[in-house]
């Protein structure tokens, strides 16, 4: 069986109680190039699931919109620890509603 390692990429007040449970933790300040160190990530083939905070979800579009055409890494938007912007949300609202042919979560 084959072992999938987890990130997370965000700001450093998301980040580091991740990084404290031993998860690789890529804080977007302390990087120069973060959408190429997030490709790096994905094309690794070592990560099952890479979360990203909602509020990188613009500055990385592209890359997890590519991303998800691929069995893994699974790319999940989460809040920061100041809230959500929904953007998780309606991610997954788009999701179910390819998968099930309409929307099944219901409209806001």
């Amino acid at each position: 069986m084959t072992t999938y390692k987890t990130a997370v990429v965000g700001d450093i007040a998301t980040c580091l109680p991740f990084r404290a449970m031993g998860v690789k933790a890529i804080i977007a300040g302390e990087t120069d190039d973060l959408p190429k160190v997030v490709t790096e990530l994905i094309q690794s083939g070592e990560f099952g699931a890479i979360f990203v905070t909602e509020a990188l979800a613009d500055e990385l579009a592209e890359i997890i919109d590519d991303a998800r055409y691929n069995t893994l890494p699974s790319i999940i938007l989460i809040p920061t620890v100041t809230g959500s912007m929904g953007k998780g949300r309606n991610a997954v609202r788009e999701t179910m509603k390819r998968a099930a042919g309409r929307d099944i979560m219901g409209e806001e």
